[in-house]
């Protein structure tokens, strides 16, 4: 099932919540690949629950509006688990990771 929407407040709100969710869990500032960022949107917008926690987010956070206040962190909620869970199982390994040595 495809998470089909013309709500482009919901999209916008996705996108950036996936996008903050990414600089939590890797400690970067930046994005995830296009692939793992559509497809992490793709699960928000096929589930209700999901779409629901994080359009509430995008209402409070006013993603699209612009701020000199610093970033705030995500709820440590449902929504992040479920989706913090679906960016760790496709989050890529750094190119030049140690690997631990027996």
């Amino acid at each position: 099932m495809t998470g089909l929407t013309e709500d482009t407040a919901l999209i916008g709100d996705a996108i950036a919540y996936v996008i903050a969710l990414y600089r939590d869990l890797s400690a970067e500032n930046g994005a995830p690949s296009l692939g793992t960022q559509n497809q992490a949107v793709d699960s928000i917008l096929a589930d209700p629950e999901l779409s629901l926690a994080v359009k509430r987010w995008g209402e409070r956070a006013r993603v699209d509006e612009a701020t000199t206040a610093p970033a705030q962190r995500l709820p440590f909620d449902e929504a992040y688990r479920r989706i913090g869970a679906f960016l760790r199982s496709a989050m890529e390994q750094p190119v030049f990771a140690r690997k631990d040595r027996d």
